[in-house]
């Protein structure tokens, strides 16, 4: 399979980088500063760009069968750099015929936030959050409104410890702990490549 990481530097997407390439895939890395992808691999390919520039994404995009877009915010500010990333690559990838994409949110975005921790809900989301999750919500309405096969995973706090699998998904997130490893959560992103479980959904996902 051939995939497009978007984010290919971010915490996440260097894992999913680098199991994508262990497992056989051809991988386009996507970053703004190409030399920070560490991989290295003759099924690796890298490709500068920027999220808000829509030509550098349609670039990448060429040949591709799936996109992973792990792409991290930049700052706690009020943006829109989710948003625009999101229409830049809805309509980048109706034009390559590309279907699948495996998106990362957040839990706690839209009405998820009622199923997190009495501290994250009440204390970081509201004073800290609060923009990145509003952008992040913005970019999810326009994915849900494409007829793109998507999954919109939604984790809880990401850690970077080893991975340790046992990674389970829900709707609502009850029995779910919140938080895991970024090498499960990439591990979780690439099985939803080709499954079809969660298609068209947003799963909570934790231990």
């Amino acid at each position: 399979m051939k995939v497009l990481v978007i984010g290919a530097t971010g915490q996440t997407g260097r894992h999913a980088v680098r199991q994508l390439l262990g497992r056989g895939n051809e991988v386009t890395a996507f970053a703004r500063i190409p030399s920070k992808v560490t991989e290295k691999s003759e099924h690796l390919r890298v490709v500068q760009g920027d999220a808000c520039d829509a030509d550098s994404i349609d670039r990448a995009m060429e040949g591709q069968d799936a996109v992973l877009a792990a792409f991290g915010p930049r700052s706690l500010k009020r943006d829109d750099v989710q948003e625009v990333l999101m229409r830049n690559l809805i309509a980048t990838m109706k034009n390559h015929g590309v279907k699948r994409i495996v998106n990362l949110s957040a839990w706690g975005v839209d009405d998820t936030a009622v199923s997190t921790p009495f501290l994250f809900k009440y204390i970081f989301l509201p004073l800290f959050l609060r923009n990145v999750f509003a952008d992040k919500k913005r970019g999810e309405a326009l994915l849900a409104a494409s007829d793109l096969d998507y999954v919109n995973v939604r984790p809880g706090r990401l850690l970077n410890s080893p991975g340790r699998g046992g990674v389970r998904a829900s709707l609502d997130g009850r029995g779910l702990q919140h938080f895991m490893a970024r090498e499960d959560l990439a591990t979780f992103m690439i099985e939803q490549l080709t499954s079809d479980t969660w298609v068209r959904k947003s799963p909570l996902i934790g231990y």
